[in-house]
């Protein structure tokens, strides 16, 4: 007599036997414990998988929220880390795109796809519809069927109470995915008016229409388009294929044991995408969700004549040696190089542009001349970049008391733009006048900006004057 899998050595399994009458083999073999054998990570693949969908929804929505990353369509910038970056701060735009984009070939190089199947909201959306739809119409009620069948409702569940709560079930995570880019756009108090329906916001309706119509596009690809968007009209998982190689993760088949899935199926029905995880490579529209691997592991861990483990699982690198954390940062190394290294240097340079950051920026221009062609008024132009409040003085210096200033004490309680005038006096005697305008603010911040002023001699008369 034989055991399938035994947690005690197999000798011990025979010598218990040999030493137990016959008519009790069958109790001591009851007795001795047993362990089914499951895949690596299989029985958690489907929750850790679910769990990192579910946190990379909250992660999109709090970025926007907390003012890690958001664009300021008003002052044609984007906001990061509460700050204002302007394409003049070319240090911080070009190594945070070098970081990222380095970043994610580095990730798609060694894990492929696995984005689409553990962190897209596509996915995400799509295997929530299907699971909503199964449970309330039953699995065949498929809401588009790209052979052009129609939509087939079990008959037990046709009721107008479960039309009622998938339109509803539906309608909320298309409304969710609605707000989502509109968080990246609009500022939260914004948001948060519209959503309070305050006086403002009702009488500026934009928003709402904008909100409306991103609603009705996330309905219609959560309820019918689905997983048709990662077969067919996904470029983002191409430009990820791009960076695939034959040692990034991919799904394994044990082609030793086929023998036990001549007439199984089931990996192929729990593949989102219609494939047959028996067959891919590693060029293929695999999104390497794992639903395949948790299907094989949960069937064969049932099996009638001995419980096993399933024929796929995860592997990276070759396939004769087993994936361990060596073998993976093997992997690692050998295909990111060059990437790593731009990761490296898109870090520095945005080190340095955050370091080298100013909050505050001013300029000083001449206004139009007046009648006989002088230029007696200047407009300083003072921007805050940051979304704190701040109080900024300005002073002007080699001007005596010719001057007259608008202000020199300004407020600011967010980030934004303010314009100051700068009056000269008509009485300079003529020549050149150079004046300095000083900036100086609370947080630290000053600047100064030179100006060169230009009085004519009043025996010259201008062409207005003849």
């Amino acid at each position: 007599m034989d055991c399938f899998v035994c947690t005690r050595a197999r000798t011990t399994c025979r010598s218990a036997l040999k030493d137990t009458p016959t008519d009790t083999a069958s109790e001591a073999l009851k007795q001795i414990p047993i362990q089914v054998e499951h895949v690596a990570g299989a029985k958690t693949l489907r929750p850790s998988r679910r769990l990192l969908q579910y946190l990379t929804l909250i992660i999109l929505i709090l970025i926007p929220l907390s003012g890690l990353f958001r664009i300021d369509l008003g002052s044609a910038s984007f906001i990061l880390l509460e700050r204002q970056v302007w394409f003049s701060d070319f240090l911080i735009i070009f190594g945070l795109w070098i970081f990222i984009a380095s970043l994610l070939m580095m990730t798609y190089s060694l894990v492929g796809s696995a984005f689409c199947g553990w962190m897209c909201p596509q996915n995400t959306a799509a295997e929530f519809a299907d699971m909503l739809t199964a449970k309330l119409l039953g699995r065949s009620a498929n809401m588009l069927d790209i052979s052009g069948e129609q939509m087939q409702v079990a008959r037990r569940k046709k009721s107008w109470l479960n039309y009622l709560v998938l339109s509803i079930g539906l309608l909320l995570p298309a409304m969710l995915y609605a707000l989502i880019p509109l968080l990246y756009f609009a500022s939260p108090s914004q948001i948060w008016s519209y959503i309070t329906l305050s006086e403002e916001a009702l009488q500026n309706g934009s928003l709402y229409w904008i909100f409306l119509i991103l609603t009705g596009v996330f309905l219609y690809d959560i309820a019918a388009v689905k997983h048709l968007w990662c077969k067919y009209m996904c470029f983002y998982r191409v430009w990820q294929e791009s960076f695939k190689s034959k040692h990034s993760l991919r799904i394994r088949y044990d082609d030793q044991r086929s023998d036990h899935c001549l007439t199984c199926n089931y990996c192929v029905d729990a593949c989102v995408l219609d494939l047959d995880p028996r067959t891919t490579g590693y060029i293929d529209n695999c999104i390497n969700c794992g639903a395949c691997v948790t299907a094989c592991d949960e069937l064969n861990s049932k099996r009638k004549n001995g419980a096993e483990a399933g024929l796929l699982s995860f592997i990276i690198g070759d396939k004769k040696t087993p994936s361990t954390i060596a073998k993976v940062l093997s992997v690692f190394l050998n295909n990111t190089k060059k990437p790593l290294l731009a990761t490296v240097v898109g870090a520095v340079l945005l080190a340095m542009g955050m370091a080298g950051y100013q909050s505050e920026s001013f300029s000083v221009s001449a206004m139009a001349e007046n009648s006989k062609g002088a230029v007696l008024d200047y407009r300083i132009n003072i921007a805050h970049k940051l979304y704190s409040p701040v109080n900024i003085t300005l002073k002007v210096k080699g001007l005596n008391n010719s001057f007259l200033l608008d202000k020199d004490n300004i407020s600011f309680e967010t980030a934004g733009r303010i314009d100051v005038s700068l009056h000269v006096s008509p009485d300079l005697p003529s020549g050149l006048h150079r004046f300095v305008v000083l900036a100086s603010a609370d947080n630290g911040w000053s600047d100064q900006f030179e100006v060169t002023h230009f009085v004519k001699n009043s025996a010259i008369k201008s062409p207005s004057d003849l």
